[in-house]
């Protein structure tokens, strides 16, 4: 037993040490000016929209369906590594303590998030309910209670098989979230409480039994671990280097026209290789698809000048620096340093590249706001789009280049 406790919280120090070693350069001076100047923005913003509402605002399906969301995903930190299933497999019965510590992790963290997406819900639910925040503690409590349940049904599904059982469990519990959450917000009847506690229960004992004979998906649980720590990693490979990270690259053949724009010249060897990885690697390419269409999704639907200009230049910003590392991409590959080509059009071609990518994204946004607002609104945000793009490529992102190139990296 005391191996077991020595061997949860050995894995507990690596984790958070490797999460340590990357979030310093994460929650650089950079993105935190950006973040405490979009989140100041977005609270701007959603409190002039929570004065519009009214009672006919249907906030108990709102509050069900997003707070059932965040129910729903429960996903179990158990820290586990491939060498596990060689070494901790044949002592798997003795594993119910670090098992029970990885859920109870695993509430804590979810819990937080849980906390801060009600608290942001609280305005919009006081202010069409009318009932204030007293109620703010009762709800948080019931969704931690509905939280923990479904964290052990989730244990549960993971020892079985089949896994088209995960996604059948998947719906059965965002329906049951949603609509419970829906009855506490609309504070229905006592009986229907007691009819979901009912629910809660039976399911509980249903998946208990069930799996009770079974035993893990070490596959499964080691897998789906080294997926979090990947979409981790990939988040932080946009701001430092990331040895441990397993780049994902796809085909994406109907991009290929865009590589015609590129002149057959020697001169042109980087660009070439620049945007073929932009196309072809995920956590680059991917990012800019987000990015936009989140940045698209915000103009469309705001109608404030200044909001929409300071929304249009942050998400500049954040593709803009969260591109620089693609810089560094290849630097371990021996072949580019065979290239017959001065190395001086490395620096140039992805400078150039970089530019074209915001441009693209400052008309896209121009656009958007010419749709959506008045023409002159639009006009005004491209033109200041198109000058922060060359500000920022022209005198920013080269200073960034030479601090990754000394070694010191944001």
């Amino acid at each position: 037993m005391k191996q077991i406790e020595n061997l949860w919280k050995e894995r507990v120090q690596l984790h958070t040490v490797e999460l340590r070693k990357y979030l310093k350069y994460i929650f650089n001076d950079h993105l935190l000016f950006v973040a405490i100047f979009a989140l100041g923005a977005g609270a701007f913003y959603y409190n002039g929209w929570v004065k519009t509402l009214d009672e006919s605002f249907p906030v108990a399906w709102v509050m069900g369906i997003i707070l059932g969301l965040f129910l729903t995903m429960s996903p179990i930190y158990t820290f586990l590594k491939e060498a596990d299933k060689v070494y901790l497999l044949p002592i798997e019965m003795k594993l119910k303590f670090y098992f029970r510590k990885a859920i109870h992790v695993s509430f804590m963290v979810q819990s937080y998030i849980l906390l801060m997406i009600l608290a942001a819900c609280m305005p919009m639910y006081a202010k069409v309910t009318g009932n204030g925040f007293k109620s703010f503690f009762l709800i948080l409590l019931i969704l931690l209670i509905v939280k923990l349940w479904n964290l052990y049904l989730q244990w549960d599904v993971l020892k079985i098989q089949d896994y088209r059982i995960s996604y059948i469990d998947w719906l059965v519990r965002f329906v049951v979230n949603c609509s419970f959450i829906y009855f506490i917000i609309e504070r229905s009847l006592p009986w229907i409480y007691g009819l979901y506690i009912l629910i809660f229960l039976g399911l509980y004992f249903i998946y208990h039994q069930a799996t009770k004979e079974k035993t893990l998906k070490w596959d499964t649980l080691i897998n789906k671990e080294e997926k979090r720590m990947s979409a981790f990693y990939r988040f932080a490979n946009l701001f430092t280097d990331v040895p441990k990270l397993r780049g994902q690259v796809k085909r994406r053949k109907w991009l290929d026209p865009l590589l015609n724009f590129v002149q057959y010249d020697q001169k042109n060897t980087y660009s070439y290789l620049f945007i073929r990885t932009f196309m072809r690697t995920s956590e680059y390419f991917g990012l800019f698809i987000r990015l936009l269409l989140i940045g698209g999704f915000l103009l469309y639907f705001s109608d404030q000048f200044y909001l929409v200009l300071g929304i249009s230049i942050i998400f500049l910003y954040l593709t803009g620096f969260q591109l620089i590392p693609m810089i560094r991409f290849h630097e371990l590959k021996i072949w580019q340093f065979l290239y017959p080509v001065q190395r001086s059009f490395k620096e140039k071609s992805f400078i150039k590249l970089l530019h074209v990518i915001l441009l693209v994204q400052s008309v896209i946004f121009g656009v958007i706001v010419l749709i959506s607002n008045k023409w002159e609104s639009g006009l005004i945000v491209l033109i200041v789009n198109i000058v922060f793009s060359l500000g920022f490529v022209k005198w920013f992102v080269p200073s960034r280049i030479k601090k990754i190139n000394k070694g010191t990296i944001f």
